[in-house]
């Protein structure tokens, strides 16, 4: 049985699909039909009541049906109902004819708002030609790390996600210390109780010196500071990480674990929790989210997910020859699709 996450409770409301003026025309036919109900057992003529009755019904059927057609039904959450595919998510950047004044191209580091929500918030437009490193394929930076047009569409920018009680992240891919995760622990507006890291090359995830922050305060007449953070964490932080030196995949084994039973069964998340997911793992991504997209519960589950997608292409040199930058950006559209608050990441 699929989960319920805790800031969706409306998913099954039966008004879901159900715009404004078909509320309005609802609840006046129940209002016309209870009043007829009222009077007609004392009625000499209920065979008019009875075609009003039918009028209104007609009536009602025939507003649906054109909703219908037109497409013109509208969510809770915001959405237009026809974002009910992937198709309609595969909205992309990359077909978007350029223009002599481009902002999008030309000018803004990050990307323009998709057109469907995802958890009933906005979400950045896929971009498949420049998703890999944009910055750079811009020529904004240099910097192979910059991450500049993710933050603004973080997800706990546009929830509370420290009310949780239980906050976890997990870092499939952790690399060294001093990449991503520190990056996430900085960056991410969510302060987590608990961290799970996978890399599987026990050369690189090294534990840093813990700061102390008594130990390096000066107290001065009338203020105080730091003698310097550079290069070290609190040591709070580093007492919350839980390192595994294995592979994320869908098999357990000496080497691997099946990260969708881990986070399940050995970590029992529920939709109550705070789970943020980074994936970086070199191709064995595909497996998980192949998996993940049959999983109602999955979505429920996971608050937001940040994955890179390996696939075969000329720009990036990758050796991923089954997979293609089309296969890529459907991947991306299916798990927003499925309810995943996804990003590209690189």
């Amino acid at each position: 049985m699929a989960l319920l996450k805790r800031t969706s409770p409306s998913s099954f409301s039966p008004l879901k699909y159900i715009s404004l003026p078909s509320l309005l025309i609802w609840v006046m036919a129940t209002y016309i039909i209870l009043d007829l109900g009222m009077h007609l057992s004392t009625s000499e003529d209920g065979h008019v009541h009875s075609q009003v009755i039918k009028s209104i019904k007609s009536k009602i059927s025939e507003t649906a049906a054109e909703e219908e057609e037109n497409g013109s039904a509208v969510m809770e959450d915001g959405r237009n109902a026809d974002c009910n595919s992937v198709e309609a998510h595969m909205d992309v950047q990359e077909d978007q004819p350029r223009k002599p004044e481009d902002p999008w191209n030309q000018l803004k580091w990050g990307l323009p708002p998709a057109e469907c929500r995802v958890k009933g918030h906005l979400i950045e437009r896929l971009d498949p030609l420049n998703n890999y490193r944009r910055g750079v394929a811009l020529g904004f930076t240099t910097d192979l790390d910059d991450k500049t047009q993710i933050e603004q569409w973080f997800l706990g920018t546009k929830e509370d996600l420290n009310k949780a009680k239980r906050r976890v992240f997990i870092d499939l891919g952790a690399n060294e210390f001093t990449t991503s995760f520190l990056w996430f622990m900085q960056r991410y507006p969510c302060d987590f109780t608990e961290i799970h890291a996978f890399e599987a090359d026990p050369n690189l995830f090294k534990f840093p010196t813990g700061w102390d922050e008594e130990a390096n305060w000066i107290q001065e007449p009338g203020w105080g500071k730091v003698k310097s953070r550079a290069g070290f964490v609190p040591s709070w932080l580093l007492e919350r990480i839980h390192y595994y030196n294995k592979y994320a995949g869908v098999v357990d084994n000496v080497s691997a674990v099946n990260i969708t039973r881990f986070m399940k069964e050995e970590l029992k998340l529920t939709p109550e929790d705070t789970v943020i997911v980074k994936m970086d793992i070199e191709g064995a991504e595909w497996n998980i989210l192949y998996d993940w997209v049959k999983d109602p519960e999955m979505p429920q589950i996971i608050d937001e997910l940040f994955v890179e997608l390996h696939y075969w292409h000329p720009d990036n040199k990758w050796d991923f020859k089954r997979w293609g930058r089309v296969d890529a950006t459907r991947m991306l559209a299916d798990l927003r699709f499925r309810g995943f608050y996804a990003h590209y990441w690189d």
